[in-house]
C-alpha cells in the first residue's frame, strides 16, 4: 500500500469522523433545542399560574377593600343621620338650656379679659409680665370657640 492509499484511507477517515461529528452536534443542538421548548414551556406555564394567582389577589383585595370602603361609609352615613335628628353636642347643649346669645357673650367676654390682662400686664416687670402676657393670649383664644358655639346653637335654635 502506497503513501497514497494510506492519505485516501486517512482522509476517509476524517471524513468520517467530520459527518460523525456533525451528526453528533446535530443531535446535541436538538437535544439542547428540545430541553430550551420544555423549559420555556414549563416557565411559560408558571407565568400563566403567577397571572392567575395575582389576579386572583388583586380580585379578592378589591373586593375586600370595596367591603370596607362600604362599612364606613354605612358608619358615616349613621354619624350624621343621628346629628341630623338632633342627637349631637349642640342639640343637648340647646337642650339643655344653653343660648347662642350667652356664647356670643363669652366670647366678647373672653375679648374684655384678655384685653385687661394684657393691661395690667404692662405695668408688671420681670417674669410676671411674661405671665400675664401669655394668659391674656390664653383667655383670648376663646373667644372664637365662643362664637363658633354661638353660631352652632343660633342654627340649632332656626331647626
Amino acid at each position: 500500500m502506497g503513501i497514497q492509499d494510506k492519505a485516501e484511507d486517512l482522509g476517509d477517515a476524517v471524513a468520517d469522523a467530520a459527518q460523525d461529528a456533525g451528526t453528533k452536534a446535530r443531535q446535541l443542538a436538538d437535544d439542547v433545542a428540545d430541553r430550551a421548548q420544555d423549559t420555556a414551556e414549563r416557565v411559560g406555564d408558571r407565568a400563566d399560574d403567577a397571572r392567575r394567582s395575582a389576579s386572583r389577589a388583586a380580585s379578592d383585595a378589591g373586593r375586600k377593600v370595596e367591603g370596607a370602603a362600604s362599612h364606613v361609609s354605612d358608619r358615616v352615613e349613621d354619624a350624621v343621620d343621628e346629628v341630623r335628628e338632633g342627637h349631637g353636642v349642640v342639640n343637648r347643649l340647646h337642650r339643655l338650656g344653653l343660648r347662642s346669645e350667652w356664647a356670643y357673650a363669652g366670647a366678647f367676654a373672653s375679648i374684655g379679659v384678655s384685653l385687661g390682662s394684657w393691661l395690667i400686664s404692662r405695668g408688671k416687670t420681670g417674669d410676671d409680665k411674661s405671665q400675664s402676657d401669655r394668659w391674656g393670649i390664653f383667655i383670648g383664644h376663646w373667644a372664637p370657640t365662643f362664637m363658633a358655639l354661638g353660631v352652632a346653637l343660633k342654627l340649632e335654635e332656626k331647626r
